[in-house]
């Protein structure tokens, strides 16, 4: 599967579990693809050298690190290491992006873990907005074989834009699925129109209106019914219950479609979810280069 055959993984050497290169390797060692373990050895300001007399911080887990690193070797797992010397985590991202690129970004999501690493929300919106990549965020999470992953399809909008940007997302989260040995369930939001409130026979037609449009859309992926839904409700209620109810390893939203105020919209359901998620997030950026890429 070409969808996620170059991962780039990024470590906090004093992070205890180090669970971003733990789940790379296990999606590597499914797909046989090529993962490079990124960390930031940072060096401190000029005022902090004369204020605290410390030269480049040390690397506390390096060791735990190459120990994984050695055991996905010897698992026929090819992966490398790199430590880059930087101020601070985001410009040792932002340049390994522009060096190289990657199918997809493992990133550490340890909420409200005050003494383990995870993005500040300026540098994960920065970093899913500067480049193509998509971004898994992870958590202690453990993928479950009999798991699912829960795909975000949004069938307002009718543009070939948009309808692509649905495809890939569909094509990428089962591509995923496979990997996880998982099922993977669609689902759709609506808000119930102001007009219907208080008329439950049309609201049920909204309902059902909608779930046509995302069974339509669907139709030539071939998803079982049951694996559809629809829900009434604000994306960022909705997303995490289901993603419960449902025992989801993954949850797939698509990001960087908008631009302007709706995407601050967006940006801020991504952030939502994620803080309120107790499964992991898959972050998938539209690309122009997918724009005018064919359905088959």
């Amino acid at each position: 599967m070409d969808s996620f055959s170059n991962i780039l993984t990024l470590v906090k050497p004093r992070t205890s579990d180090l669970i971003s290169l733990k789940k790379s390797i296990l999606l590597a060692k499914n797909n046989h693809a090529r993962v490079t373990v990124l960390a930031t050895k940072e060096k401190p300001s000029r005022y902090q050298r004369w204020l605290n007399h410390k030269t480049t911080t040390e690397l506390v887990n390096e060791e735990k690190i190459n120990s994984l690193i050695h055991l996905a070797k010897q698992e026929g797992i090819s992966i490398n290491y790199k430590i880059r010397e930087e101020r601070d985590q985001f410009i040792t991202l932002k340049k390994q992006l522009k060096e190289n690129q990657y199918d997809l970004v493992v990133a550490e999501n340890l909420k409200k873990a005050p003494h383990l690493w995870t993005f500040e929300q300026a540098e994960y919106t920065h970093l899913l907005r500067v480049s193509d990549t998509s971004v898994l965020f992870v958590g202690d999470h453990q993928w479950l074989n009999n798991g699912n992953v829960l795909a975000a399809i949004e069938t307002e909008e009718n543009t070939v834009t948009h309808k692509t940007f649905n495809n890939e997302i569909i094509e990428k989260s089962s591509d995923l699925a496979k990997l996880l040995m998982s099922d993977i369930h669609l689902f759709n939001c609506y808000l119930e129109s102001c007009s219907v409130s208080f008329q439950p026979m049309k609201s049920m037609k909204q309902s059902k209106n909608h779930l046509d449009h995302l069974t339509s859309f669907v139709k030539p992926y071939h998803f079982k019914g049951e694996n559809l839904h629809v829900e009434e409700g604000l994306a960022d209620d909705i997303i995490p219950s289901l993603a419960n109810k449902y025992n989801a390893n993954v949850v797939v939203m698509g990001y960087g479609e908008h631009q302007g105020w709706l995407s601050r919209i967006k940006g801020h359901t991504l952030d939502y979810v994620l803080n309120n998620l107790h499964c992991d997030l898959l972050a998938l950026k539209q690309s122009n280069n997918h724009a005018n890429k064919p359905h088959h």
